[in-house]
């Protein structure tokens, strides 16, 4: 579906331009086009680029902004493999395990600074802004690294997974507000909007581990999640209905706050990617959100 909008389009298009044409040490280069040929949902971008067109902005003054986001987020996904020793992403070998454990640790440090330089152009606000994500990204892994070697409950999971994955959605669906409205209220239900579609992402992504329907990934160490957490309490069953309930209110509030805005075609696509990112990947594994409590 996203695959065939013209805003993955673009943003593929201009990404590759930017692995083709970037000015770096010639291992670095093929470390880039290695992450990113490798394919990728590209969710995050293609959100920067709706919110900031439904906020009067356009694709040109957002691209950098799209270019910074994909980038912290390819950057994480490096590091989270060397954390859990993963030997597959996306049906490839990790990037580690491709080259070397030095290569993929310095990549990700050379894209978290790229999206530095990138988010420049909008102004010191927006940088502080970006770099309070990358800590709390940060500090997000490393409650998941300990998940499974300390105390962790319901209440660590919910704030490992919001500083982990839904900050970086809010992030993108926020920004772009700030850059181009002055209205405050846009902005807070941008933010809501990425927020809550990246906690109920984080649940889905969760919970088809659990269930093992994930098949694009591979790694020894695996973290605390709340299906775990739930199945010691309520045993699986129900601890799957429960993931699915928590799946669903993410959701509809995620829904919920675009309401605010005047349909569009960018509202209806914002809509569409919490109906893919939620009920579309559950289908695909043969699970439904009617199945929650």
């Amino acid at each position: 579906m996203i695959e065939t909008w013209e805003e993955y389009l673009v943003f593929e298009r201009e990404l590759g331009k930017f692995v083709e044409l970037a000015n770096a040490n010639p291992k670095i280069k093929k470390a880039l086009k290695y992450v990113f040929n490798a394919g990728g949902k590209r969710v995050r971008p293609i959100i920067v680029l709706l919110a900031g067109k439904m906020c009067g902005g356009n694709y040109e003054k957002l691209m950098n902004l799209a270019l910074a986001v994909e980038f912290i987020h390819t950057a994480s996904l490096v590091h989270d493999d060397i954390i859990d020793r993963a030997s597959l992403r996306r049906n490839k070998p990790a990037l580690h395990v491709e080259y070397d454990l030095a290569l993929a640790l310095v990549l990700g440090d050379w894209l978290i600074s790229k999206s530095v330089e990138l988010t420049a152009i909008y102004g010191s606000e927006i940088i502080e802004e970006s770099a309070r994500v990358g800590m709390m990204m940060s500090e997000g892994e490393i409650m998941d690294y300990y998940s499974v070697r300390e105390d962790f409950d319901e209440e660590d999971y919910f704030e490992c997974i919001e500083k982990k994955t839904a900050n970086l959605f809010a992030y993108s669906a926020k920004i772009p507000g700030k850059i181009f409205s002055d209205d405050e209220k846009a902005v807070q239900k941008l933010y809501d909007y990425g927020y809550n579609l990246g906690m109920a992402y984080q649940l889905v992504d969760d919970l088809l581990e659990y269930l093992s329907a994930l098949k694009d990934k591979k790694s020894e160490f695996e973290s605390c999640t709340l299906p775990q957490i739930y199945e010691r309490k309520f045993g699986s069953e129900i601890a799957v209905k429960k993931v699915l309930s928590r799946i669903m209110e993410f959701s509809e509030k995620s829904v919920s706050s675009l309401e605010y805005f005047e349909d569009c075609e960018e509202k209806e696509k914002m809509r569409k990617i919490v109906d893919y990112m939620t009920k579309g990947l559950l289908r695909q594994s043969g699970l439904s959100l009617e199945l929650s409590e």
